[in-house]
């Protein structure tokens, strides 16, 4: 049992690696898939951790811990480098699609700019 809950925490450990080089190299299709991969192995490592806890031996045990801690430690700079790149394509978009500048006199919009005000004269339309 506790080595298939190992073998489970090596691959966790691996795609996370994964996730993290598809993220530093801006690769979204890639990350995006490597991401759901780590997804479903943390799943099923966290039904192997609920399993009982006298089945890893005590040495396992502490190893097993500090692992799963080193992960989350880690998984700030996932975040982190996630929110940069989303950071980055919002400035890639406002390049492609701008936005326009606040006018003084109207009303809030929405950020890509908003539905013309209709004028009321053509309320019903018929034919």
């Amino acid at each position: 049992m506790h080595n298939s809950m190992l073998k489970q925490l090596d691959l966790v450990e691996q795609q996370f690696n994964q996730v993290a080089a598809f993220l530093a190299g801006g690769d979204a299709p890639q990350m995006q898939t490597a991401a759901a991969t780590l997804q479903a192995l943390s799943l099923d490592l966290a039904r192997l951790l609920q399993t009982p806890s006298q089945t890893l031996p005590q040495p396992h045990r502490g190893a097993v811990r500090r692992r799963i801690q080193a992960l989350a430690k880690r998984l700030p700079m996932l975040r982190d480098g996630l929110s940069r790149q989303a950071a980055l394509n919002l400035r890639a978009l406002q390049v492609v699609v701008p936005t326009p500048v606040k006018s003084t006199y109207s009303g809030g919009s929405s950020v890509y700019g908003s539905v013309a005000r209709q004028s009321g004269a053509f309320r019903v339309l018929a034919a």
